[in-house]
């Protein structure tokens, strides 16, 4: 993600116990942009047959605003949105009892009317406090 001309937008902050470093792809930041500056995330619990997991919920409007935003049983359930602003971007994000990621990034999937937001917890697509920061990987890997 962020490939491309020159680095990705970043936006960091100290928020609970551990910063959450803000990285947007090119894409999502003119995505971002074209629709007003503001993101929603917010957690979708779901559950499979091989067990449940958490996946990020991520939009340019609040949850119900629309019928894109209102698809999953989540975004009709309340939420209590936290705000990180800058020049940039307004993202309001909601984790329930989770400490938020070292990183969240953003990114854009599909084309035309079908373009979306999609946000990723420490890279990945699932949250959790399972899900291992990038920080930690790069100390084992050293």
């Amino acid at each position: 993600m962020g490939a491309g001309r020159g680095p990705a937008p970043t936006l960091s902050g100290e928020y609970g116990r551990s910063p959450m470093k803000i990285v947007v792809s090119d894409g999502a930041a003119g995505f971002i942009r074209e629709r007003g500056g503001k993101v929603w995330v917010w957690l979708d619990p779901r559950r499979g047959l091989v067990g449940s997991y958490v996946w990020l919920e991520a939009h340019a409007e609040p949850p119900g605003a629309s019928k894109r935003s209102s698809f999953t049983r989540s975004a009709r359930r309340p939420h209590r949105f936290t705000t990180l602003e800058d020049e940039q971007l307004e993202l309001h994000y909601a984790f329930a009892h989770l400490d938020p990621p070292e990183e969240l990034h953003f990114d854009v999937k599909g084309r035309g009317k079908r373009m979306r937001l999609e946000a990723y917890w420490n890279g990945c697509v699932f949250a959790g406090p399972d899900i291992e920061a990038p920080s930690q990987r790069a100390a084992r890997e050293a």
